[in-house]
């Protein structure tokens, strides 16, 4: 009889223990902040979402917590001119598509803005034109002009559209490209004497 009482007594008070941890545990999460993430103009906020009303039904203010937000890149305004005629407008789509075809809109923009980038530079031709047909030491700047590519291909939709993108934007997103290639290997010319600054899709861009 005295062995049964002894072992009720030892499951009461293991009861007793487990509902004490229970009631701790449970006092300690209530303390804790519950909180959610979310972002809102660039910024990450951090919001208490426990006891969002106290208890007579009133509003609880939140209390919004920033980050500092990353940086937006600011790109410089375009200092050349964009009023081309049709003769340089189609130019521009051309050699998007000799070079960029099958690219994105964004890698052919980027090729047309490295040429645009070559007439305001004082080391190249001074027109969309003569930078594009450029030779050097009797090769063609461009390798779509001395291989024949130039002459077999016409712009598309997508080369037309970028024309009209960098026509139409708002500053120069290059970084001052003036080269770009596309070779397989890395270490090639451009790579080794010019300082890369991106890659768009298979084209590398230097300057």
């Amino acid at each position: 009889m005295r062995r049964q009482l002894y072992k009720a007594c030892i499951e009461v008070a293991m009861l007793i223990v487990i509902s004490v941890t229970c009631l701790m545990a449970s006092i300690r999460a209530s303390k804790e902040p519950e909180v959610e993430e979310f972002t809102h103009v660039n910024m990450v906020v951090t919001r208490d979402v426990r006891n969002t009303y106290l208890a007579e039904g009133e509003p609880q203010p939140v209390q919004l917590i920033a980050e500092e937000p990353e940086p937006i890149p600011e790109y410089p305004q375009f200092t050349y001119s964009r009023d081309w005629d049709a003769e340089e407008s189609y130019l521009l789509a051309r050699i998007a598509m000799a070079e960029a075809e099958g690219e994105n809109t964004q890698s052919k923009t980027l090729v047309i803005l490295t040429v645009l980038n070559r007439v305001m530079s004082e080391d190249f031709p001074d027109s969309i034109h003569d930078v594009i047909f450029e030779k050097s030491n009797g090769v063609y700047q461009f390798s779509c002009i001395g291989n024949g590519r130039w002459d077999a291909v016409e712009p598309d939709a997508d080369c037309w559209e970028a024309v009209e993108v960098v026509q139409n934007a708002a500053c120069d997103y290059s970084g001052g490209a003036l080269y770009f290639e596309a070779c397989a290997d890395e270490n090639n010319w451009h790579s080794r004497n010019l300082e890369f600054l991106y890659q768009s899709g298979n084209i590398r861009f230097y300057r």
